[in-house]
């Protein structure tokens, strides 16, 4: 009996298969804003996703009332959320130890909101209103990109493209925004947040493959407001997630 040789054809198959898996791979961005505005384009047919964002540093508030602020640690500050994009509901989770042990639970459903904290018992107190406020709509990604071209257009945003970097089990972009508080002030006016001195600078992170958002990192330098940095995670794209209003009896 003669046996057909297999090994060669079958490696040339597999050579094959490779090959065209990395030819399809997209390719690289090298343009931060593209990256930027493709991750914007990417929201469109996205259903959820799930955030944690934590705290560290300092921040001065004047809990006295006195017009004197102090420096309060939010080391520990930690916010949990998951987020149905498509039916514009919330549910969420912060707690920030520096302000006597807050916690609060928050339940966005429609057009009704659902708060409780550990200052106000263990009860929802429940509001609704008919202006949601939401400047971006994922569903409408031309207007939302026109925008953000817009303002990256403007003097002193200059977004920087970093060297890749991991995030979690992939492969992210790095886009870096660095602002000082006279710029700042000439892009925002009219903001009463904005840092007196100082500044902020903005990493985000861009998954290469999907060209979604997996973070940020927001640091904020001033003598005025505090020295604050703030990371961003964003993961389980478009999971499944169902989100309720909270049980009758736990609504005042």
């Amino acid at each position: 009996m003669h046996r057909r040789p297999l090994a060669l054809p079958a490696l040339l198959v597999v050579a094959a298969v490779i090959a065209g898996a990395c030819g399809a791979a997209a390719p690289a961005i090298a343009d931060p804003a593209e990256i930027l505005a493709k991750s914007v384009t990417a929201l469109q047919d996205a259903k959820s996703v799930h955030l944690e964002a934590t705290v560290e540093g300092t921040i001065k508030l004047d809990l006295t009332g006195t017009g004197s602020g102090s420096d309060i640690a939010l080391t520990g500050t930690k916010l949990t959320a998951d987020v149905d994009i498509k039916g514009g509901n919330l549910k969420a989770n912060l707690a920030v130890p520096a302000l006597l042990g807050m916690t609060a639970d928050v339940v966005v459903v429609g057009t009704d909101t659902y708060l409780r904290s550990s200052f106000g018992g263990d009860k929802y107190a429940k509001s609704s209103t008919t202006d949601l406020g939401v400047p971006v709509d994922p569903g409408n990604p031309g207007a939302s990109i026109a925008a953000l071209k817009d303002w990256l257009a403007k003097p002193g945003v200059d977004p920087k493209k970093l060297a890749d970097t991991a995030c979690g089990s992939k492969q992210c972009y790095q886009v870096e925004i660095d602002l000082t508080a006279e710029e700042l002030k000439a892009l925002m006016p009219n903001a009463s947040g904005a840092p007196g001195d100082g500044g902020i600078v903005l990493t985000i992170l861009v998954e290469r493959d999907s060209l979604k958002l997996a973070g940020a990192t927001i640091k904020v330098t001033s003598s005025e407001v505090g020295d604050l940095t703030l990371k961003l995670v964003m993961s389980n794209w478009d999971a499944a997630l169902t989100i309720t209003a909270p049980p009758a009896a736990e609504i005042q």
